[in-house]
């Protein structure tokens, strides 16, 4: 396989996980969101097992995998519930901005770990971030605290889970970084996110053919699409970061959150306001100053030998 040919699978990653927001939304819409997010996951966990089989769970760090699949298993839980519990299709797109904090808390969690060294444009980056999302939850009324509140308020459970997620994803990739010694058993933390979706399920709901929704053509469909994209998304990445060019890869994911609201806008249907947009630019503009304050010493001495 080509190095060409790996990156653009891997951008085809970033294409699917992108959808997921749309797709979960219309699917809970439908079938409510503990029935949508537990059949997701278990889908999911069935695919992902066809291409990455069980890991050899007696080569990895017990410490590191007990650590990583809670942190991977409750971030998961945060961003899909906070996505299927939103109350409107916008919202949804808002909450999923939220999540998209995650890169630039990344960078701080890679400080606090000592990773890198502090850099006062990481301060800068997360303050853009956090502007953009004040902007969206202003809409298109005054800048003020009171219209920030009045928004969150409508829906604080799905706002807190979106942020928690980014805030877990954030420590998840540092915590992967420092202590996987290249181990990634991603097939095992589904299979613990199905499990205990389905006991929560069983726990939470009476369970028989009556109770259970119809299921409809274009739900069903929807409902293979995005689990398709959840657990292909995972399989492409790795051959993109593998094989693929991973400081294209890294660049193109910080867009992620235009490529994701523009998905889903036309998945939902839904239309965004002008300072809808300026907020969404301002999140990726932050995320990806971020970014080059982390790697702004290679970028430097890649331009020197190059001039």
């Amino acid at each position: 396989m080509s190095k060409n040919l790996a990156t653009l699978i891997g951008f085809s990653a970033i294409l699917q996980w992108s959808s997921i927001v749309g797709l979960l939304k219309k699917i809970s819409f439908s079938i409510g969101a503990d029935l949508a997010v537990m059949l997701m996951y278990t889908l999911s966990t069935i695919i992902l097992l066809v291409f990455f089989k069980i890991p050899d769970l007696k080569l990895i760090s017990k410490k590191y995998l007990i650590f990583s699949t809670l942190l991977f298993v409750v971030y998961e839980l945060c961003f899909s519930y906070a996505i299927a519990l939103a109350q409107t299709a916008q919202q949804a797109i808002e909450v999923s901005l939220v999540n998209y904090l995650w890169p630039s808390l990344t960078v701080v969690m890679l400080i606090l770990f000592k990773e890198i060294k502090f850099n006062i444009f990481v301060v800068i980056g997360l303050m853009i971030s956090l502007s953009g999302i004040i902007v969206i939850q202003t809409g298109q009324g005054d800048l003020s605290w009171g219209n920030i509140l009045s928004n969150v308020q409508a829906n604080p459970i799905s706002y807190i889970l979106a942020f928690l997620g980014a805030s877990l994803w954030a420590l998840y990739c540092v915590v992967t970084k420092k202590y996987s010694d290249g181990h990634n058993p991603i097939s095992f933390y589904f299979i613990a996110i199905s499990l205990l979706l389905w006991v929560k399920y069983l726990l939470s709901h009476e369970l028989s053919l009556n109770a259970l929704p119809d299921f409809d053509l274009i739900t069903l469909t929807y409902m293979a699409i995005v689990s398709l994209a959840v657990a292909l998304g995972y399989a492409a990445w790795n051959i993109g970061i593998i094989k693929g060019n991973i400081t294209i890869l890294v660049t193109l994911s910080y867009f992620s959150p235009v490529i994701s609201t523009v998905i889903s806008m036309f998945i939902l249907q839904t239309t965004l306001s002008t300072e809808f947009w300026y907020g969404v630019i301002l999140v990726t503009m932050g995320s990806f100053v971020c970014w080059i304050s982390t790697n702004w010493q290679l970028l430097k001495s890649k331009i020197l030998k190059s001039a």
